[in-house]
C-alpha cells in the first residue's frame, strides 16, 4: 500500500506568519497491521504429529476390525493339526471326484504318491481299510483309490495316526464325502 503524505505548516515570513501547504507523494510501504486477537492470528508452523482425535479414531477402527475378525481367528486357533489334515484329505477327495466327473475319465488318488503324503505332518502315518480288508494296514507301493467317470469309488476308510489318538475317516462311495469321523 502506498501512502500519500500531506501536511500544513506555519512558516514565519517577513509579513508575519504564513500558512504553507506541502503535499508530497512517496513510495513508502504501509506498515503491516498486527493483531493481538486470537481469531486473527495465523499459524504458519506445521505440526508433524497426530492430534488426539485422529489417534482415537484410528484405535476405534482397529478395535472394530478385531471384534469382527475374532470369530474367524478363534476357529483357526482351535483347529489342531489333525483337523487341518482331515480337511486337506477331504478336499483332495472332492477335487479328484470332481475331475472324474468333469472329464469323464477315471481318476486316481495314489496312496504312496507325494501329493497325498505332503498333506501329512512329519511323523504321521496313513493306513487304509478297504471293504475286503479285515483291519487297517499300510498302503502297498503303487496302491491307489479309483474314481470312475461317474465319480463313484469303492468304500474306503482312512486312519491317520499322529502323536494324539488316531483319526478315522470313512468315505461315502457315491458322494465322496466323509460320512464318519472319529477322534
Amino acid at each position: 500500500m502506498l501512502w500519500k503524505f500531506a501536511y500544513a505548516d506555519e512558516v514565519q515570513g517577513v509579513d508575519g506568519p504564513q500558512n504553507l501547504s506541502v503535499q508530497t507523494s512517496s513510495m513508502v510501504r504501509a506498515p503491516e497491521r498486527r493483531s493481538n486477537s486470537l481469531a486473527e492470528v495465523e499459524f504458519t508452523k506445521h505440526s508433524s504429529g497426530f492430534t488426539l482425535l485422529e489417534v482415537l479414531i484410528a484405535l476405534a477402527l482397529v478395535a472394530i476390525l478385531m471384534v469382527a475378525a475374532a470369530p474367524y481367528m478363534s476357529d483357526d486357533l482351535k483347529m489342531n493339526k489333525g483337523d487341518h489334515v482331515t480337511e486337506a484329505i477331504a478336499t483332495l477327495v472332492e477335487q479328484t471326484r470332481a475331475a472324474a466327473l468333469n472329464t469323464g475319465d477315471v481318476k486316481y488318488i495314489d496312496f504312496t504318491d507325494s501329493q497325498l503324503l505332503k498333506l501329512l505332518p512329519d511323523g504321521w502315518k496313513l493306513q487304509i481299510e478297504r471293504m475286503s480288508d479285515k483291519k487297517f494296514r499300510s498302503p502297498t507301493s503303487g496302491e491307489h483309490w479309483e474314481f470312475n467317470s461317474e465319480g463313484i469309488s469303492e468304500p474306503l476308510t482312512l486312519r491317520i495316526q499322529g502323536p494324539e489318538s488316531p483319526i478315522v475317516m470313512k468315505f461315502d462311495p457315491i458322494t465322496g464325502q466323509v460320512i464318519h469321523e472319529e477322534l
